[in-house]
């Protein structure tokens, strides 16, 4: 009997020590998993007097990889930007049971700027797959119109086995609405916006060393943060002049619950719009740039420079 794609679940949580897995409290809403274990397979062709070619395939290294779509779940999101960032989630309490969580970009030479290696657990119904020392590769979160905030995610790590089951216990919280998402370029507040994407690039690889078959270390490169903007062209339009001069401008998304009003911000205090694009396809005049967002102080949680910080408002107290 085929199995059902609708009774997976996912979820993830920052492991303690390197590549050791640790449980998972809450899991996380999920769309289009995938998990791959690749082995790279090492081919003897070596001559033995026979028209032939593969005389034996032996494994080599292997790694586990792992990518999803998943919707904005407050209570579980933290977890994607610290993996994305990897700063300490520093906690403060801003009311009655609501607390926020800044996170930023890791700067710690002596530990290689990493962030947190996670343990996914994904069960695709046939069995629950575990792949531990997982570090994010990418992160994509985008706001359109017609939708609800989407985030795409990679992450590299060891190779997935097979677990025992577990009680999968789901985030309980609202998807976030576009219309409920706000933002504002230069510290004005922008009405014109159509869609906003976002890239968090950790470029992470495989380090593979003598004698073990598993990674040495899933390892993160420098961060890159860019992305796009549609706009609605308005009288007095500034941002096609914005996008062909140096003008580096602060970028703040809000992304809110309606029902319960937990919040993510994104805030990005040097970015710079590009390559500009006017789209008279439409009854009105519309206009696509692109953004990259530069390295700069105000954002460093870390000291140092960095590109983006944020801030995530929700009902969990303790630390991701």
């Amino acid at each position: 009997m085929p199995l059902m794609t609708a009774n997976s679940y996912f979820g993830l949580a920052p492991e303690t020590t390197y590549g050791t897995p640790v449980a998972i409290s809450t899991f996380t809403p999920v769309d289009s998993p995938k998990v791959v274990t690749e082995v790279t397979w090492l081919d003897d062709s070596s001559f033995r007097g026979s028209p032939v070619m593969h005389y034996d395939q032996v494994p080599g290294v292997t790694k586990g990889m792992y990518d999803a779509k998943v919707y904005l779940y407050a209570d579980v999101y933290p977890n994607l930007l610290r993996a994305a960032l990897g700063s300490t989630d520093t906690v403060a309490s801003v009311g009655p049971s609501k607390w926020t969580h800044t996170i930023g970009v890791a700067n710690v030479p002596s530990t290689g700027s990493q962030a947190p290696s996670y343990t996914i657990v994904n069960n695709s119904v046939d069995a629950p797959y575990q792949i531990s020392a997982a570090r994010l590769t990418d992160l994509s979160i985008a706001v359109s119109v017609d939708a609800a905030v989407e985030t795409t995610f990679s992450f590299i790590g060891n190779a997935a086995s097979v677990v025992a089951s577990v009680a999968a216990n789901e985030s309980t919280q609202h998807l976030v609405p576009s219309w409920n998402c706000a933002a504002s370029i230069g510290g004005a507040s922008v009405a014109v916006i159509e869609s906003f994407e976002v890239s968090i690039k950790r470029n992470t690889t495989s380090i593979h060393t003598l004698g073990a078959q598993a990674p040495y270390s899933n390892f993160q490169g420098p961060i890159t943060v860019e992305g796009k903007f549609a706009f609605v062209v308005e009288n007095g339009e500034t941002f096609y002049a914005s996008a062909l001069t140096r003008n580096q401008q602060q970028v703040l998304v809000s992304m809110t619950d309606p029902v319960t009003g937990y919040n993510v911000l994104l805030q990005m205090s040097a970015v710079q719009l590009e390559a500009p694009q006017i789209d008279q396809g439409k009854a009105y005049i519309a206009l696509t740039a692109n953004f990259v967002a530069v390295a700069n102080t105000t954002d460093a949680v870390n000291g140092g420079y960095a590109p983006i910080k944020t801030v995530v408002t929700n009902g969990t107290s303790s630390a991701y």
